[in-house]
């Protein structure tokens, strides 16, 4: 007699466990897209400056080069002696 009492509120019981879970695993789930899409936009914003960054080191490097190009040709004035 005792069975039938408790066999529903046992089965009710994990039933209720089981909601609880499911909630938890969908509220888990929005977390995790959030997450990815924050993480989407992150690398999209680092790539963008990584191409700046590459950029602006091709035009430093031809500014540099040019300075280089321009110091050697002019004379040099440390082995002269007067």
């Amino acid at each position: 007699m005792e069975e039938l009492i408790i066999a529903p509120v046992v089965r009710y019981g994990f039933l209720g466990l089981s909601a609880v879970l499911l909630v938890i695993i969908v509220w888990l789930i929005r977390k995790l897209l959030q997450a990815l899409e924050a993480n989407q936009q992150i690398v999209a914003e680092n790539t963008s400056a990584i191409d700046n960054m590459t950029r602006t080191t091709g035009e430093l490097m031809k500014l540099t080069r040019s300075v280089h190009q321009k110091l050697l040709a002019r004379p040099c004035i440390a082995s002269r002696e007067d």
